[in-house]
This record gives C-alpha cells, sequence and structure tokens, in this order.
C-alpha cells in the first residue's frame, strides 16, 4: 500500500472515529439535558396548578404534549383530575418517580403540601421523542463532518505529498551523470534525514565514477605500452634479417604478450576486487597453513632459478574465513613481489602463526625494502617505488588489500627484523 493511501486511511479512520464518538456524546447529552428540563417543567406545573380549579381536560386540547394532573385533598373533598382515564398511585413518595397505568408508562411528580397532594405526570413515549428530536438535532451536525472530514484528509494528504513528488520529480529527472547534492533546506524537516542520505548516496556515487574514469585512464595508460611494444615486436619478427634475429624477435615478442596478459589479468583482478563489497552470508573456510605450502610450492621453481632460498620459517595450524582462491591470489601477490625484488643469493622466508583471535603471515625478504614515506602509496593502483628496477604493472597490492579486505583481513608493511629487507604481515579473523 503506498504512504499516500495509508494517510488516508488513517486520517480518515481516526477523524471518523472522533466524529462518531463527538455525535454519540452530544445526543446521550442532548437526551439527558431534555430529560433534566421536562422534569423541571412537571415541577413548575405541581407548583402553580393550585386546587385544580383551572385544569382543562386532556381530550379537549389539540396538543399532544400535555400532562395529566391530580390533585387531592387533605379534608376529604373529592380529588380534581384533567385526566381521569390515568389511574395515578394512591400513595407516591414526594418528588420524581414513574408508574404504569395500562400499557403505557408515566413520569411522575409528587409535590405533597399540608392541604393537598399534586400530582403531575407525563407519559415517557412523548418524552423520549421530545428528547431524540432534541439530541439528533445536536449530533447530526458531527455525523454530517464525517464524509467532509474524508474530503479533507484526501486532499490535506495529497497537498502534503505534492511536496514529496517534487522531490522524486527530481530525483527521476536527473541525468546519470549529475550527482549534484538535493539542498536540504527546501524539504520538509521531516523528509530531510532521507534527502541527505540520497546526498550521501551521490556522494558515493561520485567517488565511485571518479574512481572508474580513474581506473580507465590509468588502465589504457598501462595498457598502451605492451601495446605498443606488441606491434614493434611483431614489426621485428617481420624484419627480422636472419633466422637468429627472428628467434630473438619471436623471444621478445612471446615475453611482450606475457607481459600484456600479466597487465590485462591484473587490471580485471584489481576491477571485479574494488567492484565487490565485503563478503555476506557465510564465508568459505580456508586451511592457511596448507595453502601457505601450496604457494610455496608454486615458486620454489622460480626462486631456484633466481639463487633465492625460499622456505617455511615454522607454521601453527589454523583455518581462516576466506575463499581458498582469493587466499592463492592474496599469498601469490606477495611472494611474487618478494621474488621479484631480493637480488640473487637472498632469502624470502614464509611463517604461519596463531597470534590472540587472528591469524597471521609473514613474508619476509632481503630485498631494498620500502622507505617509510612510500609505504602507504604502494597500496595506489600502478604506483611503484622504482619503475627501472623490476617488471611490474604497480596493482599487485592493490588486489592483495581489496581482497584481504573483502575477508575482513589487514595488511602491514614493516621492516626486516633480521636486517635489510622488507616483511609484509597478512592477518585474519581465526574462523
Amino acid at each position: 500500500m503506498s504512504l499516500r493511501r495509508s494517510f488516508i486511511l488513517v486520517f480518515s479512520a481516526l477523524l471518523t472515529a472522533l466524529a462518531a464518538f463527538a455525535a454519540a456524546f452530544s445526543y446521550y447529552s442532548a437526551r439527558n439535558e431534555a430529560w433534566s428540563i421536562l422534569d423541571f417543567q412537571l415541577q413548575q406545573i405541581a407548583h402553580v396548578v393550585g386546587d385544580g380549579a383551572g385544569l382543562v381536560p386532556m381530550g379537549a386540547t389539540t396538543n399532544d404534549e400535555v400532562v395529566a394532573v391530580r390533585v387531592t385533598f387533605a379534608g376529604g373533598r373529592p380529588a380534581v383530575t384533567n385526566e381521569p382515564g390515568v389511574r395515578f398511585p394512591e400513595r407516591a413518595g414526594a418528588g420524581l418517580s414513574t408508574f404504569r397505568t395500562g400499557d403505557e408508562e408515566w413520569r411522575l411528580y409528587t409535590a405533597v403540601q399540608p392541604q393537598r397532594t399534586v400530582m403531575v405526570a407525563q407519559r415517557t413515549a412523548e418524552r423520549d421523542e421530545l428528547a431524540a428530536d432534541a439530541a439528533w438535532n445536536s449530533a447530526w451536525p458531527f455525523l454530517l463532518a464525517i464524509p467532509l472530514s474524508w474530503s479533507a484528509a484526501y486532499w490535506l494528504v495529497g497537498a502534503i505529498m505534492e511536496r514529496l513528488q517534487i522531490l522524486a520529480t527530481r530525483v527521476e529527472a536527473r541525468k546519470v551523470e549529475d550527482t549534484a547534492p538535493f539542498p536540504v533546506e527546501d524539504a520538509p524537516i521531516e523528509v530531510r534525514p532521507l534527502v541527505a542520505a540520497i546526498n550521501r548516496a551521490f556522494d558515493r556515487v561520485r567517488e565511485t565514477l571518479a574512481q572508474q574514469r580513474a581506473f580507465l585512464a590509468d588502465a589504457a595508460h598501462e595498457l598502451r605500452t605492451p601495446v605498443t611494444a606488441l606491434g614493434l615486436q611483431l614489426g621485428n619478427v617481420k624484419e627480422a634479417p636472419t633466422d637468429q634475429a627472428r628467434d630473438k624477435a619471436l623471444a621478445d615478442l612471446e615475453q611482450g604478450i606475457r607481459r600484456a596478459a600479466q597487465v590485462s589479468t591484473q587490471l580485471l583482478r584489481l576491477a571485479r576486487s574494488e567492484a565487490d563489497g565485503p563478503t555476506e552470508g557465510p564465508p568459505a573456510v580456508a586451511d592457511l597453513t596448507a595453502a601457505v605450502q601450496e604457494c610455496l610450492a608454486r615458486f620454489v621453481a622460480v626462486a631456484d632459478g633466481r639463487d633465492i632460498d625460499l622456505g617455511l620459517d615454522g607454521a601453527e595450524s589454523c583455518n581462516v574465513r576466506m575463499d581458498p582462491a582469493e587466499l592463492a591470489a592474496v599469498l601469490d601477490i606477495i611472494v611474487d613481489n618478494a621474488l621479484r625484488y631480493t637480488p640473487p643469493g637472498g632469502r624470502v622466508d614464509l611463517a604461519v602463526r596463531v597470534s590472540g583471535i587472528r591469524a597471521v603471515v609473514s613474508v619476509t625478504d632481503t630485498g631494498p625494502g620500502i622507505p617509510d614515506h612510500l609505504r602507504s602509496r604502494v597500496f595506489d593502483r600502478f604506483f611503484r617505488v622504482d619503475p627501472s628496477a623490476t617488471e611490474g604493472s604497480g596493482l599487485g597490492l592493490a588486489i592483495a588489500r581489496n581482497l584481504m579486505g573483502r575477508n575482513w583481513g589487514a595488511i602491514h608493511l614493516t621492516d626486516n627484523p633480521a636486517g635489510t629487507g622488507l616483511r609484509v604481515l597478512l592477518e585474519w579473523p581465526l574462523a
């Protein structure tokens, strides 16, 4: 059900209930008031009737709203009445009471005086009719107000919701690239939190668009070099004068293809890691020690080819909540960077340990390290401390940080405590 319809129904029901209560209260109040007035009228008649000499028989008047009067005397004088057909009670206490004669009920007022007793009676049916007329005249304006209140509720809710419709129209009319915030002051006070939330959403969209533009620009710039190199290397293959020159040109072309494929793969992986938010639902559980051992197996040949001592320096068995494929990608990035920047004859040591409720993987190398003032920047896309030192695209650590963040992990850079080099710490909550 729409908000507009809900408001109309709620307000209409509320106004109907209030009007019905007011009509009922007015009806019963007016009815009781009419009875009180008629009782007072009986009392006044009893006090002015005297000895009943001026009584007019009830049949002689055309007025339906008449009263029956009976006067009895203390000295044995015959009673006087204007309606012999009404059988007054022989004894009645002073004041107001009721009695029945035939099929009719009468309201009676008895005035006891030293010389005489005056009884004045009126049919209760006539009294009820008079009281009902008075009560209805008092209640019908409230009943008439019920349908009028429905129209008023419909109009008022429509006028109030129109202000929200203006805001909705503005949002709908926005262009995709228009992320300017809405003026909060123009919105009703109750809707301002919603407008503020929309503006915050626009801020996130604006940041996302800026990141995408920067990513596309950086990706185009980063891919331009290997693609251009592939074109030149292909030309070298075609123009090679000898078989030896052609083989060398083919080797260069093959290396360029691997370079372009690596950059493309990392760009796609980075885009996916930035697009995906934190893992929802119960994440997969990965054996951290087994993942580290598998990573070592994948890089042992590379380390041997570069004359680097790659090994495992202690491993405590533990599990972390992370997708095994993403865990393998993070470990491969960190170990590949360590091997890439460690000179021949150096060392790269991995260790797995448990610290409280967290699992920690440390990757320590004996390379040149990273200056303190650049350690925060190496997580930026396409940033490299020394582009001429080794091949790379500057995307690995950015991807690793995004994947760790998706799984409530963290990555830190510190100095090698044993001397020259860098230590990378990967931390996760234990599964």
